[in-house]
């Protein structure tokens, strides 16, 4: 097997709009850049297949806009579409660029999207000229103490954590690390370009391991540090990062990882309803976010939720009909099973997945080459803001976990 990874520095030299929060604020440009926004490849070759994995440091990204990403992948690197793995980190602090347009009243940042590309293409040229052998190793650990289900603290998650490595002479030379969180330790207070808890575990585990690793997280659509927050702020991001990175310091067991015999499955769930049905159900969430708007001394938590609920539920109200497709692959080895999805996936359906995995090793990578918005369990409709803000009807999500399910 061969490997070979390259970072490219997205940082913006032009004014740029922050998405992921309503409010006034993010409808000015940042205010400067805390951190450097960066796009993470990491190429592989196992047997006659050729896979990218690509990190974006963004809040998720489209069909439209992977496509032309992809489109320009295929002119300097041989690889196969449906082995293109480009994903968002999901950070609510970088710019708006890669959704297709206005994000919550949030403008959209063409230029910087045109000039993101050319770094990433720039990073990725030489990228097959620098391969090298490796040998692949996991290990594996839990996270509990920093995030959870953001509905209930007690709630099983998941909590799993992973890292692979990819060596060459006893030396890292690429990794990849999974953890399980809503990159949105920062409030929408907040006007600089961050990457958040993902790009802080990141930063910290790259002087770990010598390299900056793939990083990515899975089914998180309802987990968030939100109940261990001590703030939302840079020494909140910066307590909750070390706590993280210092959970994935404890996993000192690594065994071989076989990612031969490369299979790839497809799967496309279409959805497509008369929205007109469900105005009446929208028009009373609306009336029940404004009365928790009106209460006096609402927490910062509080008022981000009601204010992005009733927006949610306002622009679902100018919409007829709702026609989109769920698409991702499964990819199997030898002993690694890895589902991509297309938006928030519900910790309860990550976790399902991975029982259902006939693999030794399954890893689930979200936001990736379309966002469809979050895909909740169906006895949590009506009641929190995520099943509000769905497209996806109540119990169409378990239909498609099952679709998944019979590919593994």
């Amino acid at each position: 097997m061969k490997a070979a990874t390259c970072v490219a520095d997205l940082t913006p030299h032009t004014p740029v709009y922050l998405c992921g929060y309503v409010g006034e604020a993010r409808q000015h440009p940042a205010q400067g850049v805390h951190d450097a926004p960066l796009a993470v490849s990491l190429l592989l070759e196992t047997d006659t297949t050729r896979l990218l994995f690509l990190s974006i440091d963004t809040l998720a990204i489209t069909e439209k806009r992977a496509a032309v990403i992809r489109k320009r992948i295929h002119e300097v690197l041989n690889v196969e579409d449906e082995a293109i793995i480009i994903n968002g980190i999901h950070s609510h602090s970088l710019p708006n660029a890669f959704m297709d347009g206005e994000l919550f009243n949030t403008p959209d940042c063409p230029d910087y999207f045109d000039t993101a590309c050319d770094q990433i293409i720039a990073s990725i040229a030489t990228l097959a000229d620098r391969m090298v052998e490796v040998e692949a190793s996991i290990g594996t650990g839990k996270i509990h103490g920093f995030y959870s289900k953001r509905s209930d603290i007690h709630a099983p998650f998941e909590d799993n954590a992973a890292i692979v490595k990819f060596t060459h002479d006893d030396k890292v030379i690429a990794a990849m690390c999974n953890f399980n969180c809503h990159a949105t330790v920062l409030g929408p207070q907040n006007m600089l370009v961050t990457s958040d808890i993902i790009g802080e575990v990141r930063r910290l585990l790259s002087v770990d391991l010598g390299v900056i690793p793939y990083t990515f997280t899975g089914a998180s659509g309802d987990i968030s540090n939100r109940q261990y927050r001590q703030g939302n702020d840079f020494n909140e991001l910066s307590r909750v990062g070390a706590g993280i990175h210092d959970l994935l310091l404890k996993i000192d067991h690594f065994e071989p990882l076989s990612l031969n015999n490369i299979s790839i499955k497809t799967y496309d769930h279409h959805i497509a309803y008369d929205n007109r049905l469900y105005y009446d159900e929208y028009k009373q969430g609306i009336a029940q976010a404004e009365a928790v708007l009106a209460q006096d001394e609402l927490s910062v938590d509080e008022w981000k939720l009601r204010t992005s609920e009733k927006l949610a539920l306002e622009n679902k109200l100018k919409v007829k009909t709702v026609d989109f497709h769920v698409r991702g692959i499964v990819l199997h080895s030898d002993d690694l099973t890895i589902v991509t999805f297309p938006g928030e996936l519900a910790s309860k359906f990550g976790l399902e997945l991975r029982e259902r995995s006939t693999r030794k090793h399954f890893l689930l990578i979200g936001y990736v080459d379309g966002y469809q918005g979050y895909f909740i369990e169906a006895s949590e409709y009506g009641r929190t803001y995520e099943t509000k803000a769905s497209n996806t009807p109540k119990g169409e999500s378990e239909r498609i976990v099952r679709e998944i399910g019979e590919l593994l």
